[in-house]
């Protein structure tokens, strides 16, 4: 994998700060071992069709953390969130 720019890395950076601290003001204590984002962006392209893209942030653009623990920690996300639809219905 390319190493990222440090326009990148600095972007990478600030995303880590915010999510410390959007876990501090949700509660959460600890150091952050480990982290991973994953968004979603629609566009239209040039006929006006939707198009939805998803996206995965992981620290530093990939390679830190193997892909047998993020698949882990979003597979008890996603475990948690089945949970938590369950009990609504």
């Amino acid at each position: 994998m390319p190493t990222p720019s440090p326009e990148a890395k600095a972007a990478y950076q600030r995303l880590r700060d915010a999510i410390e601290e959007v876990a501090r003001l949700e509660g959460t204590e600890g150091v952050l071992t480990e982290w991973v984002v994953v968004t979603a962006h629609q566009r239209y392209d040039e006929d006006g069709d939707g198009i939805t893209q998803i996206a995965t942030l992981v620290p530093e653009g990939g390679g830190q953390t193997p892909y047998h623990r993020l698949m882990g920690l979003l597979d008890y996300a996603l475990t948690r969130c089945r949970a938590e639809v369950a009990r609504d219905d």
